[in-house]
């Protein structure tokens, strides 16, 4: 048994175990999400087509036979699976009228290399099809590439979305995005390389296989992140990026008797304890408060010089650092909870970015702060 054949071997496991691990994190969701298990799907076809792939190999051994021999059936078949892992990041991040023109755009590409595939074979009645290789390899390349514009240009639009409209924790989809941004550079960069080198495939196969795993364990972490109210967003973005009817006129100036109303009833959600839900975001406090989305934004911007994500950032760390201060036996899992933060670790990264330190250490030296001042007044 040589060396090729155990990394293939390896290969076709750690597909499988990936697209079983995908499929099975289904059952651990907190809450469903059409948009993520549309993109669960996608991704798990792709790592069962990648195993396939490789049991391919195996059985007839195209690649140990010759290293041009293998490439071209790495091609066709890589394409569609890395097509397919693409969608998927891609239909988490934009409209369906939008990943319509991505699918025409990618099987547009799949079926120019199933072409140049085709016209070698009649060229040179063989797999060794020469120029035709190059150029299959060419058109990979490119449908990659082409992927990777579109998911950074959707990713950026969607994190200033989440940025201004949700109060949840972001490091789930940061590290989602680029984990994967990651492999599929990794896949447009190590193709020429793997393909045309078995030798160097022992370099790059085990590093393009940890960026895979690394994804795999980013998109499982921000299906779990996921929350009801994410549909919400997904549906006012489908209606705003896809021609829909419901566009609301910006207003240029707010009132100072729309001004004061405003800020009466978002003091007013703050003495109800409305900060507490987790997952409210601009669209649910909206529609709660029965003020336009917009409204709320020029009020933000204009009055309070701030977005919705900051100041709710700000009201929940004063409900913390009250919380800490009056039960100082709670453990910072109620506090966060208590006080609307998504997680403990959302907890920790506020403190440490508005403080500079912990929640125990800042707990700590207030706590030894009132020690000191009530000894000093005995």
């Amino acid at each position: 048994m040589d060396s090729l054949f155990l990394l293939q071997f390896a290969c076709f496991i750690f597909m499988l175990v990936n697209a079983f691990f995908v499929a099975l994190s289904h059952l651990h969701v907190r809450w469903e999400n059409k948009r993520y298990e549309r993109s669960r799907w996608m991704i798990v076809v792709a790592l069962i087509g990648l195993a396939i792939q490789y049991a391919v190999q195996m059985v007839f051994g195209f690649r140990a036979a010759d290293d041009s021999l293998g490439a071209v059936i790495n091609i066709l078949v890589y394409t569609p699976c890395f097509s397919l892992i693409s969608l998927g990041i891609y239909n988490i991040e934009t409209t369906r009228s939008n990943l319509r023109k991505m699918i025409l755009m990618c099987s547009g590409i799949y079926a120019a290399i199933i072409v140049a595939f085709c016209v070698g074979i009649s060229f040179y009645h063989s797999l060794y099809i020469r120029e035709g290789l190059y150029v299959m390899l060419v058109l990979f390349c490119l449908s990659v590439l082409y992927c990777i514009y579109m998911i950074i240009q959707e990713m950026i639009r969607r994190k200033n979305m989440l940025e201004t409209m949700a109060a949840t924790d972001m490091l789930p989809y940061v590290r989602y995005s680029r984990a994967s941004v990651i492999i599929l550079w990794l896949a447009v960069l190590a193709m020429p390389v793997a393909i045309f080198s078995t030798t160097l495939l022992y370099i790059v196969g085990p590093a393009v296989l940890l960026a895979l795993l690394f994804f795999n364990l980013t998109f499982i972490a921000l299906g779990n992140s996921y929350i009801p109210t994410e549909e919400l967003l997904d549906k006012e973005e489908n209606i705003q990026l896809s021609g829909g009817v419901k566009v609301e006129k910006p207003l240029q100036q707010l009132s100072e008797e729309r001004r004061n109303f405003i800020q009466s009833s978002l003091d007013q959600w703050c003495m109800d304890l409305g900060y507490k839900d987790s997952n409210v975001n601009m669209l649910t406090l909206s529609r709660t408060l029965c003020i336009s989305k917009n409204e709320l934004s020029l009020f933000f911007d204009q009055c309070l010089h701030s977005n919705f994500r900051i100041w709710l950032s700000e009201i929940r760390l004063n409900a913390a650092k009250k919380m800490m201060l009056e039960y100082p036996d709670y453990s910072n899992d109620i506090i966060s909870a208590e006080c609307g933060f998504s997680c403990r670790t959302h907890l920790y990264r506020i403190f440490k970015t508005k403080e500079g330190c912990s929640p125990t250490e800042w707990r700590d030296f207030h706590s030894t702060d009132a020690a000191q001042n009530d000894s000093n007044w005995a």
